[in-house]
Parts: C-alpha cells; sequence; structure tokens
C-alpha cells in the first residue's frame, strides 16, 4: 500500500512539475530569451504589430526558462528595464512568490511615440545576476493612416474588376506598412499572410469542406439527378406565374451551395422559361436573388462554416477583452450565434418576400418592367432582347459534367443525398454535443458540438454513401434496369465496352449493351473532382479574404474603428446599421461577399460588444448586418463572381441583369434599414415585429408602386412615368399602346420586326425547345413549340 501511494504521490507532483513554464526548487533555472509584445491601451487589443502616433501602448515579454546544475538561485527578484528607441521609458521588479513559480511573462510599463517611422522597443531583463536583452522593431504612424489598404482595395476593385488581383494587392500594401519597406513587406505578404491564411487548420476544416460539397454536388449532377429534380418541377409550370414559382422553390430546394443553385436553375429553368414568355432579366433575377441569401440563411450550406469560423474567432477575443466565458452574455458557440442572427438578417428575408410578392402578384417596376414588357407583350419565346447567347468556352463549362444521354433523370437521385447530407451533419453535431452540454436542450447540444466536424464529416460522408446509392441502380436506354452477368463480369460480353448513343438506342442487337452502373467509381471520382474545380476561384478568394482580414487587423484599423464606435458618442443602436451600410459599400466595390464578412468581423465584432456593453440583441444585429449587408452589395455589383455567373447560367446581357436587378436590390435594403436595424437596434420593436412590417412595407410597395405586366391603360410604375414626363421615348411610348392592344384582344400583339427570322434549336439540360417562323406574312406566328424529353 505505502509503495502504491508514493507512486501516486509521484504521478502528482510530476503533474504538477509540468503544469508551469518552470518552478525552483531543487533544480535551478535561467532566463533563456524573451519576446516583446504590445498590447494598445486605450482599445485593450493585444499583440499589436504596429504603433499609432500619440497612443499609449503597453510592453510585456515572454520569458523562456532553461535548467542550469552551474547556477545557484542567489535573489528572489525579477528586475527589468524597458527602452523606447534606446531610452529608458520604465523600470521595474517583481518577486518571486511563495511558490517558486518562475513567470511566463511580464508587464514592463507602458510607453508612447509621437513620429512616424521605425521605433525600436527593447527590454533588458535580469534574474540571478543573469541579464538578457530582447528587442522589437514596429512601425509607427498615424491612425488614419490605417485605412490605406482598404482604399487601395476598393480603388482596385472599382477600376480593374479584378477581385483577386484587389484582394492581393491590398494585402500587400498592409504587409508594407508593417515590414516598414517593399522587400520585406513582399516576403511577409506570402510567409505571414497567404500561407498562414491557408495552413490555419479551422480554415482548412473549411475549405475541405467546401470541395466536398461541391464535390457531392458534382456527383448529383452528373448522376441526372438535379435535371430530373428540375424536370420533376417543370411538370407543374404551366403559365409565367407558376414558371416564376417554380425557378424559385428550385432555389430553395438547392440550398446548400449558391454556385450550384445558380448553375442548375438557371440552365435548367430557361427554356421552360422562354416556353412561358419570361424574360431573362427576370429569370436571372430570380436565380441570383435566391442563390446567396438562401445560401447564407440556411444552417447547413457551403457557407456556414466560412462564416461560423470567421463569428468563432471574435468570440474568442472578446473572451480574452472581458477576461473570461463567466462574464460572456451571448452564446460562446459561433453556431449557436450564427441561428440566432438567421431573423436579424433584414435584407435576405425581405428580398425573398419581395420576390415571391412579385411574382404571386405579376408586377413588376423600373427597368424589369420593360424588360418584361418586351417578351410578353409580343409573346416572344426566346427570351427577349436581354438574352445573350453563352460562348464557346462557357457552354463547355456548363455542360461538361453533365450526364450521359442513356442516364436516366429521377429527382430521387438529388433528394436522397440531401436528405443523407443533413442526416448525417445534425446526427454528428448531436453527438458530439450531448456529450459535453450542461443540459438537453436543443440549443445547449448545439452550442457544445463540433460544428466543423460534423460538416466535415458529414460531407464526406454523404458522398460516399451517394456512391452506394448510384452503384445499386443501374442504367440503359435511358431507363433504370435490372442488372446482368454481364454488368458485373464485362468479359462474358466483349462488346460491352462500346459506348451506348442515341443513333444505336434501337438497334436489334440489345445484347450486345448490357445495362450499366448509374454511376462507377471512376465516374464518381471524376464528377467529384470536376465538382471541387468548379469552387477552386472561390478557394483562391477566401485564401486572399482571410489574409485582408489579417492584415486589416496588422495595420490597426480593427484599433481605428474601435477608437471611432467606443470613444464617440454614437447610440449602441445604430450599430447594426452601420455594419449593415459599410459591408454593401465594401461588398459592391469589392464584389465579394466573403471578402467582406472577413474585413469587416474583426473591425465591427469586438468594439460593438464592448460599446453596447454585451447587449445580445445589438451584438447578434451587428453579425446579421455583415452578412446580410454583404449579400445586399453582392447582388448589386457587376463584378461579383454570383451576378456574373447568374449572367452565365440564364444567358442574360450581364449589363441587362445588373440594370433590372439593382432596383428590386435596393428596395429591399432600404427597408432593411427603415424597418430593420433601426428600429430593432433602437428598441421600438423586436426583430418578429421587423419581419412583419417589412412584409408590409413590401405589399403596400408593390401595391402602390409596381403595376401589372398587362393593364387596360399600359402605363408604367409611378418612378417610369415620373422620367417620362420629363424626356419622352418613343419605343416605350409604342410599347405602351401594344400593352393596351394585349390586354383588349388577349393575344399577343405581332412585332414590326421579324426576330423569329430563322428555326431555332437548342438542347440544354435535356429540354429541346423548338421554334418555327412563317414567312407568309411580315408579322410572326409561332407555328410549333414543344418540350422533347429524352425517353425515360
Amino acid at each position: 500500500m505505502r509503495t502504491v501511494v508514493c507512486s501516486i504521490l509521484a504521478l502528482i507532483c510530476f503533474l504538477q512539475h509540468s503544469t508551469y513554464a518552470a518552478t525552483t526548487g531543487p533544480i535551478n533555472y535561467i532566463l533563456s530569451e524573451g519576446s516583446v509584445k504590445l498590447d494598445d491601451v486605450a482599445t485593450e487589443f493585444q499583440d499589436i504589430q504596429t504603433i499609432f502616433n500619440g497612443k499609449e501602448f503597453a510592453v510585456s515579454v515572454d520569458l523562456a526558462w532553461s535548467e542550469s546544475e552551474n547556477v545557484i538561485n542567489t535573489t528572489s527578484t525579477l528586475k527589468w528595464i524597458m527602452y523606447v528607441d534606446g531610452v529608458k521609458s520604465s523600470f521595474g521588479e517583481e518577486a518571486i512568490d511563495n511558490t517558486r513559480t518562475l513567470p511566463g511573462s511580464i508587464s514592463t510599463g507602458e510607453g508612447v511615440v509621437n513620429k512616424s517611422g521605425e521605433h525600436t522597443i527593447s527590454v533588458e531583463v535580469t534574474f540571478n545576476d543573469e541579464t538578457i536583452s530582447t528587442e522589437r522593431k514596429y512601425q509607427s504612424y498615424a491612425g488614419g493612416v490605417s485605412v490605406l489598404p482598404l482604399i487601395a482595395l476598393l480603388f482596385l476593385a472599382v477600376t480593374t474588376q479584378m477581385v483577386e488581383l484587389s484582394l492581393g494587392f491590398g494585402v500587400f500594401i498592409g504587409a508594407c506598412m508593417v515590414a516598414g519597406n517593399l522587400k520585406d513587406g513582399f516576403k511577409s505578404t506570402l510567409d505571414n499572410y497567404f500561407l498562414l491564411a491557408a495552413a490555419d487548420i479551422w480554415h482548412m476544416y473549411v475549405l475541405f469542406f467546401g470541395l466536398f460539397m461541391s464535390g457531392l454536388v458534382g456527383m448529383i449532377q452528373k448522376s441526372g439527378g438535379l435535371a430530373g429534380f428540375t424536370r420533376f418541377m417543370g411538370q407543374f409550370a404551366r403559365t409565367s406565374r407558376t414558371g416564376q414559382a417554380i425557378a424559385m422553390c428550385t432555389g430553395f430546394v438547392i440550398f446548400f451551395d449558391d454556385y450550384a443553385n445558380i448553375l442548375v436553375a438557371g440552365a435548367a429553368m430557361r427554356p421552360i422559361l422562354d416556353s412561358l414568355s419570361v424574360s431573362r432579366e427576370k429569370l436571372a433575377f430570380i436565380v441570383d436573388a435566391t442563390a446567396a441569401p438562401v445560401a447564407s440563411l440556411v444552417p447547413i450550406s457551403s457557407w456556414v462554416a466560412y462564416e461560423v469560423g470567421l463569428i468563432q474567432d471574435e468570440i474568442n477575443n472578446i473572451i480574452v477583452a472581458i477576461g473570461g466565458e463567466e462574464n460572456l452574455t451571448i452564446e460562446k458557440s459561433a453556431f449557436s450565434v450564427f441561428l440566432r442572427t438567421i431573423a436579424y438578417r433584414y435584407y435576405s428575408i425581405f428580398m425573398l418576400l419581395f420576390m415571391a410578392m412579385l411574382i404571386i402578384s405579376q408586377r413588376d417596376w423600373g427597368p424589369m418592367l420593360i424588360a418584361e414588357r418586351k417578351v410578353i407583350v409580343y409573346g416572344r419565346k426566346d427570351g427577349g432582347p436581354g438574352k445573350s447567347l453563352a460562348t464557346a468556352s462557357e457552354t463547355e463549362e456548363l455542360s461538361k459534367n453533365a450526364p450521359s444521354p442513356d442516364t436516366p433523370q429521377r429527382a430521387w437521385n438529388m433528394l436522397v443525398p440531401m436528405l443523407v447530407l443533413v442526416f448525417y451533419i445534425f446526427y454528428i453535431m448531436f453527438q458530439t454535443g450531448s456529450q459535453s452540454a450542461p443540459t438537453s436542450s436543443f440549443i445547449d447540444i448545439i452550442s457544445y458540438s463540433d460544428s466543423y466536424s460534423a460538416l466535415l464529416w458529414g460531407t464526406m460522408g454523404a458522398a460516399l454513401t451517394t456512391l452506394i446509392l448510384y452503384m445499386m441502380q443501374f442504367k440503359k436506354d435511358g431507363q433504370l434496369v435490372r442488372p446482368t452477368l454481364s454488368t458485373f463480369f464485362p468479359k462474358f460480353n466483349a462488346k460491352n465496352t462500346t459506348t451506348r448513343t442515341e443513333a444505336n438506342w434501337n438497334d436489334d442487337e440489345d445484347d450486345k449493351y448490357p445495362p450499366k452502373f448509374l454511376m462507377t467509381p471512376r465516374e464518381a471520382m471524376d464528377s467529384f473532382l470536376i465538382g471541387m474545380g468548379k469552387i477552386f476561384p472561390a478557394v483562391i478568394i477566401l485564401t486572399l479574404a482571410w489574409a485582408s482580414g489579417s492584415i486589416m487587423k496588422a495595420v490597426g484599423l480593427n484599433r481605428l474603428c474601435s477608437q471611432l464606435i467606443v470613444g464617440s458618442s454614437l447610440d449602441p443602436g445604430m450599430l447594426p446599421t452601420i455594419s449593415f451600410i459599410v459591408s454593401v459599400f465594401i461588398a459592391f466595390a469589392t464584389g465579394t461577399s466573403w471578402g467582406t464578412m472577413a474585413i469587416m468581423f474583426p473591425l465591427m465584432l469586438r468594439p460593438s460588444y464592448i460599446v453596447s456593453n454585451g447587449d445580445p440583441e445589438i451584438f447578434y444585429g451587428v453579425i446579421a448586418g455583415v452578412l446580410s449587408g454583404a449579400v445586399a452589395g453582392d447582388h448589386t455589383s457587376p463584378i461579383s463572381d454570383t451576378t456574373v455567373l447568374s449572367s452565365m447560367a440564364t444567358e442574360c446581357g450581364l449589363l441587362e441583369h445588373v440594370k433590372t436587378q439593382g432596383p428590386y436590390a435596393l428596395v429591399a435594403i432600404v427597408w432593411a434599414i427603415i424597418v430593420g436595424t433601426i428600429p430593432v437596434g433602437m428598441k421600438a420593436y423586436n426583430t418578429g415585429v421587423a419581419i412583419l412590417m417589412g412584409f408590409i412595407v413590401n405589399l403596400i410597395f408593390i401595391l402602390v408602386i409596381a403595376v401589372r405586366v398587362i393593364n387596360p391603360t399600359g402605363k408604367y410604375d409611378l418612378f417610369t412615368e415620373i422620367v417620362l414626363s420629363f424626356r419622352h421615348n418613343d419605343e416605350l411610348a409604342e410599347i405602351r399602346k401594344d400593352v393596351v392592344t394585349a390586354y383588349e384582344t388577349q393575344i399577343p400583339v405581332p412585332m414590326k420586326k421579324d426576330v423569329f427570322d430563322k428555326e431555332v434549336d437548342t438542347e440544354q439540360g435535356g429540354v429541346v425547345m423548338i421554334q418555327r417562323t412563317s414567312d407568309k406574312s411580315e408579322d410572326t406566328e409561332n407555328i410549333c413549340l414543344e418540350m422533347v424529353m429524352p425517353s425515360k
């Protein structure tokens, strides 16, 4: 027994010894090295990389100790002297306490500089008559200079319309400011910002989740599941209203990724809405306005891991600033915070409400009204004058992972993988959260769950399960059939490897072509890699966005914003509005919503929490303001990736898409501010009332301002009528007359120009549209319009 007790005591002593940086006793220690760190006194930001002129900074030194058998402890006092540019600034000493625990860090006083340029902060530390000296060089400038990288970034984004170049150059400018010269700034850009942004473990979780999600989408597309789903939804499209509603619903169902949403809904719904005389501009608006808002709102999408990661970083900074989790007034889990901010994202919510009301009421206004009339009034079936035919490269991009002609298109091949994905993610979150949650409530379980692992493991698990699902199905001649022996053993049929094409589907020698797997492992891997490749530009932008966020903190822009927010008399209730407006501006200029989030979160979250005394509603409102403002600015930006992609997928002219969508986005932005962020931030009413108010003002706007596309007077909306009262437009005047004619006759008005001057035969996503024209009169006669589907 005595032996056991002694062993336990020895183990305890060992563990206790390993807990501290170093302890004195029978073993002697000497100082081996130290490193200087600066903290900003006014804002309490730690480990700052640059100094503001005239602003106090606190100096601390991290100490490292090493064992020595030759040194005898002669003192229990640690002494130091701190110098600023060689001039003694402060000095002091610290007694080692009775436990003989040696400090891992010491505070050595405060300093201030008043001249821009390079400054050296050095500290001498003495213990047992041994002295070490450590120093570090910092660049100093006026606080306002810290905004230069952001200005350079925005300027280049507007002038060059190249997001990657703008973000990268902004990081380079900031790195040069921190380093003090171009050479070190260039090396630091690559080593300290780009490389570290990509190497961060949590960033890698986000990147791999996005890649796996896109790979899964590629598999679903190749299996015919996406086309099958849109085909299934297209059965219900009989009128312009139902067609637009189906397009919107498609955007809701493909919630997991905005890129997949745009590419699938745009390409698949384009021929359907063309046949229903819906303009390409309206389709592009529906596709674009359901992509990012939906993907940014739902808790399972390619956005959520990135958003949660940024939020968690700032929550960790807040915990440090307030002295521990016990003082935190919000959820400590970023995923829980993310869920709570959904109700405060007024732009995304109001935009979705606005779009649904426009579709149901069949009303429009502004440039969109004109675009719709140019198609509906004349019964056009080609998308109208706003269309732009895809280039060869764009067509190849959209179709290189399309299902083969003999692949049956079944909706369940998309729905089942999505249900499996949702199940896996929530199951893993529940399992990881229930192990440490203090209660069994859903919020607590989610709060304590490992959302990063759930998203990563769940996505890869869903991809593997999907492969099994596809390998359990067998296809032949566009149908699902039972397998034969030759399916599994190709040697029984030497001609099995011959590709079956539409030309030989009806051959008499059917036995030469046995059933095949719906998707082989090789095809699954190829489609998975193609899907991953589609988001490679997003991976580059993500890495640059993370680096941009880091450089904004390094140059001190977060400190400047904190000083402006905390030191001003601004009412904290206005912070959600400010975060929303600034995010809209940055996203519009840069064209990237993710880059905007990476820039804005470090600038706004911690100062907002402090100045609002940890008010949860204001804090959630600020986060929501950044998230929804980034989406709003992205919607209105002509250089946004989703704007360009929506134009490409729907074959709508880019300028036509921006011109018609911009006014609609502006309406949602205005309502988000007037009835959302301002009154909720000022405690006038809660967010539930704000959403109800958004519904009401949207309804009033549509009933008062917007007009029906076909109406008895041919009038335009209020704003267009005001413009026409000052400037006459012959084309719009002619369209007004034709609207009246179309209303009275209830048939399309013949075009003055022969727009259908040739047969148009286009195929996209398994849907074929055939339009023919008649030369018997100068007017166009739509003789035949039929939709031909591949055989089931």
